[in-house]
C-alpha cells in the first residue's frame, strides 16, 4: 500500500466537504399585513371615502339643486361591499349588507335630525300696510329644525337691497306642517315701484338650506307717478238760477286721481296701499276760488277737515281697483252722483276761464319730497236766445266747459 493511499483519501474526503452548500432557513418578516391587507383594506377605505363623500352630498342645499349627486357615494359603498365580500369568500353576506345599509343611511338620518329644507310658501302685507310677513315652512326634520337664525336679502330690479341676519326658528304648525315666520319692515328698504321689469326678491337662507320668492308687485307700489284733476259743473234750473235763466251753473264737483303713470288722458293707475297728500285749489286768474283742506292719504283712507260739513264728511276710501280720489262739497247732487261746492261759496264767480290745480307729495321714504302737478282749465259763460234786429235778447243759460287752456 503507497504512503498516498489512506491519508490521500482522507484529504480528498475533507475538501469535499468544505465544498459542500449549506442551506439556511430564511424566517425573515413576510409580505402579510394582517386582516385589513389586500381587498379588504381597499374596500375599508373606499367604504370610509363613501362615507365621507355622502355627508357632504346629503345637505339640503346641495340635495336641493343637485340631487344627481347622491349617487356618487351609493356608487363608490358599492364597489367597497364586493371587494369586502368577495375577499372574505362570500360569507356572513347578510351581516356585511346590513352594515352597509347603515352607514350610507347614516349621513341622511343626521341630517334629518337636526335640519330640513325650507320653503318660502307666503307673503301677507299687514293691516295697516307696512310689513310683509313670509311663511316658512320646513320639510325632511324628523326632529325639527334647531337653528335660531335667518340670513334675509332682498334684490331690487336684479340688484341687493338688503341683507339682514334675524333671529327665527320653525315654532308654529297648522294643518300644513311646521312653519315658521319673518317679518319685513318695507320702508325699510323700499326703492321704488315693482314692475315687470324691476322686481322684489326675497331669499331667506337658514342653516344649510335656502329658498326665493318674488314679492307681490301690488303691495310694492307705493311711488306716486301721476296726477290728474277734474271739475263737473253742477246744473241748476227754473227757479235754482237768478234773471229767469233756463239753466245755471249751481257750483262745481271736485274729483283727483293719484297713482300709477297711465297712457294718455287715462286717469293714474290704482295705488291702494300708498301714503301721500293731496292739495287742491281752484283758480280765477290769480285769485283763489276754492280753496280745498288738505288731504292726507294713508293705505288707502284719505282724511282731512270737513270745515263741519263745508267739504264733505272729512274722509273717503280710495278703492282698490282705482286711483279717483272725490272732493266732496255741501250739497248733494243726485246728476253727479257726489256732493258740490255751491257757487255762494266760492270767493269769485265771474264769468270768464278758471283753472284746477292738483298737487300731489310723497314724503321719503316713498318719494323724494317732490311735487306732482296737474291742472286743468274751464269756461264760465251765459248763453242768450239770440234776440232780433238790434235786440241781443235775454241770457237763458250757463255753461261750465273744459278748455285746453285760458
Amino acid at each position: 500500500m503507497s504512503d498516498g493511499g489512506l491519508l490521500q483519501k482522507a484529504i480528498e474526503q475533507q475538501s469535499a466537504g468544505s465544498e459542500e452548500t449549506v442551506l439556511v432557513a430564511d424566517v425573515g418578516s413576510s409580505d402579510s399585513k394582517g386582516f385589513f391587507s389586500g381587498p379588504i383594506g381597499i374596500g375599508a377605505g373606499l367604504a370610509a371615502l363613501a362615507l365621507v363623500s355622502s355627508f357632504i352630498v346629503s345637505r339640503p342645499s346641495i340635495q336641493s339643486d343637485y340631487a344627481f349627486l347622491g349617487l356618487v357615494p351609493i356608487l363608490i359603498f358599492g364597489i367597497s361591499f364586493y371587494l369586502i365580500w368577495n375577499a372574505v369568500g362570500k360569507k356572513q353576506t347578510a351581516a356585511i349588507a346590513v352594515v352597509y345599509l347603515l352607514l350610507a343611511a347614516s349621513p341622511y338620518l343626521v341630517m334629518s335630525l337636526s335640519s330640513g329644507e325650507i320653503t318660502v310658501t307666503d307673503s301677507e302685507l299687514s293691516d295697516d300696510s307696512s310689513t310683509i310677513t313670509l311663511t316658512i315652512r320646513e320639510s325632511g326634520a324628523i326632529m325639527g329644525s334647531s337653528v335660531d337664525s335667518a340670513d334675509v336679502s332682498i334684490t331690487y330690479d336684479g340688484t341687493e337691497i338688503y341683507s339682514e341676519s334675524m333671529a327665527f326658528s320653525i315654532n308654529r304648525e297648522d294643518g300644513f306642517g311646521k312653519y315658521g315666520e319673518i317679518t319685513l319692515t318695507i320702508a325699510e328698504w323700499y326703492q321704488g315701484n315693482a314692475a315687470d321689469n324691476a322686481e322684489y326678491v326675497v331669499t331667506v337662507d337658514v342653516g344649510e338650506s335656502s329658498d326665493s320668492m318674488l314679492l307681490q308687485s301690488r303691495h310694492l307700489q307705493r311711488t306716486v307717478e301721476d296726477v290728474k284733476g277734474e271739475t263737473s259743473g253742477a246744473m241748476g234750473y227754473g227757479n235754482d238760477c237768478e234773471s229767469s235763466k233756463d239753466s245755471c251753473i249751481i257750483g262745481v264737483a271736485l274729483k283727483s286721481w293719484s297713482g300709477l303713470d297711465a297712457l294718455g288722458d287715462n286717469p293714474p293707475g290704482p295705488m291702494p296701499y300708498a301714503d301721500y297728500t293731496v292739495q287742491a285749489k281752484m283758480y280765477y286768474g290769480s285769485s283763489v276760488v276754492i280753496s280745498y283742506p288738505l288731504v292726507s292719504v294713508v293705505n288707502g283712507v284719505a282724511e282731512w277737515d270737513s270745515g263741519n260739513g263745508e267739504f264733505g264728511g272729512g274722509s273717503a276710501l280710495v278703492a282698490e281697483d282705482g286711483s279717483e280720489l272725490p272732493l266732496p262739497g255741501s250739497v248733494e247732487s243726485f246728476e253727479l252722483n257726489t256732493k258740490y261746492v255751491p257757487i255762494d261759496d266760492w270767493s269769485v264767480s265771474d264769468y270768464g276761464c278758471y283753472h284746477f290745480t292738483v298737487e300731489t307729495t310723497q314724503n321719503s321714504p316713498w318719494s323724494d319730497g317732490s311735487t306732482i302737478t296737474h291742472t286743468s282749465y274751464y269756461e264760465f259763460t251765459e248763453e242768450g236766445d239770440g234776440g232780433t234786429g238790434d235786440d241781443p235778447g235775454e241770457p237763458t243759460s250757463e255753461s261750465w266747459t273744459k278748455v285746453s287752456s285760458c
